[in-house]
């Protein structure tokens, strides 16, 4: 699993199934944006680096390094080992290429099927106040902050 300090905590089987979630917003005939929440700790580099591979292959230059952003939901829930940094992937016990590969896997798919599936829509942009709509995860050590 990504990030747990004890190494006795393992994990396996399907509870949920973690997607990644792409949008792509484009202009007709313009520039276009893609966005992919994935169901994991974080995207990185080395991810960030062999899905770009593929979609060059598949796309040309439509999709790069400055219109796709790969954003992970910070869960410690999923696979561990997919991170090429050392401190990320101690807890399991080094790179794990299964891991790996399947985040890519998942991610192409994903960004292929959005791509696919383009239709007509728009995008809003609204400013305004919402309350009681989260909560810090540790309220106390939160007060402790500077005013400033």
């Amino acid at each position: 699993m990504m990030g747990y300090a004890n190494s006795g905590q393992t994990a396996s089987g399907v509870h949920i199934r973690l997607r990644a979630r792409t949008f792509i917003v484009a202009e007709p005939q313009g520039n276009r944006v893609v966005f992919v929440n994935l169901d994991a700790c974080m995207a990185e580099q080395l991810v960030t680096i062999k899905v770009l591979e593929r979609l060059k292959a598949r796309y040309g230059d439509l999709y790069t390094e400055k219109n796709v952003a790969i954003s992970g939901i910070h869960t410690h829930a999923g696979p561990g080992g997919y991170l090429q940094y050392v401190v990320y992937i101690v807890t399991s016990l080094g790179f794990v290429r299964q891991s790996f590969d399947a985040l890519v896997d998942g991610i192409e798919q994903s960004i292929m099927r959005a791509h696919e599936n383009l239709h007509p829509g728009s995008v809003y942009v609204n400013k305004g106040e919402i309350l009681d709509a989260g909560v810090n995860r540790s309220p106390s050590a939160y007060l402790n902050n500077p005013a400033a």
